[in-house]
């Protein structure tokens, strides 16, 4: 599960000479999970707040209930009420997040060039469709297998993760794209994870009202971590 959630999404975006400095992102989000099978699932609506100059990531709950989560490194802070209520250890979300793929305009590759894979094959297919597939370094073999990305017009649009047995693991798939100021942002990210004893859980990500470089709330993006000593 910790490979799903270190990787992230595409389109290569040709600049003028001098590219723009994109460092913050901001979006209202919500996510509905539900295990298959299950009769009721879930569901977590708020806005997200990172600045990838501080490689801080906020997301600021308001259903089911107000609570923050405040990702930092290594580590994930729950606050309630600016309470401080747990922590736990992630992998380093801000810098492997969507939102940083986003603003450093590493979405063609989904980030698999900087993320421990190298390119194994490419096939054209038909209405400008590319599918390449991506096998981890040799020091991952043991632990990951390969990534299978689907590009419709220079956007990924599916990807699919393989266990180190080649037996596959999750599928993400990327809808509904959109150019705020210049980068292309998924609308919705529809992911399926396939778990032990054959079980599947799903989940979709909506991205509404997307921000960049917004000027103010600073608070928000460079937020006070916890004092738990």
């Amino acid at each position: 599960m910790r490979i799903f959630l270190s990787i992230s999404l595409i389109l290569f975006y040709v600049l003028p000479i001098q590219a723009q400095d994109y460092f913050r992102f901001k979006s209202d989000f919500s996510i509905k999970e539900k295990m298959v099978g299950e009769e009721k699932g879930q569901l977590i609506t708020g806005t997200v707040y990172y600045d990838k100059n501080v490689r801080k990531v906020n997301h600021d709950i308001r259903f089911p209930a107000r609570e923050r989560w405040l990702n930092f490194d290594t580590t994930m802070y729950r606050m309630v009420a600016d309470t401080f209520v747990s922590k736990r250890t992630t992998m380093p979300f801000g810098e492997f997040s969507v939102y940083n793929m986003i603003l450093s305009q590493q979405l063609n590759d989904f980030g698999m060039g900087k993320g421990g894979y190298d390119l194994d094959s490419v096939v054209d297919g038909t209405d400008g469709q590319t599918t390449s597939t991506w096998k981890p370094i040799e020091a991952l073999r043991e632990l990951v297998g390969k990534v299978v990305l689907v590009q419709e017009q220079k956007k990924v649009t599916a990807v699919a993760f393989y266990n180190e047995k080649d037996e596959i693991k999750g599928k993400f798939y990327l809808k509904d794209y959109q150019l705020v100021e210049g980068l292309p942002v998924p609308g919705k990210i529809f992911q399926i994870f396939y778990l032990p004893e054959n079980k599947e859980y799903n989940r979709i990500i909506t991205f509404k009202n997307v921000v960049i470089n917004q000027e103010g709330e600073d608070e928000k993006y460079d937020y006070k971590l916890p004092d738990i000593r």
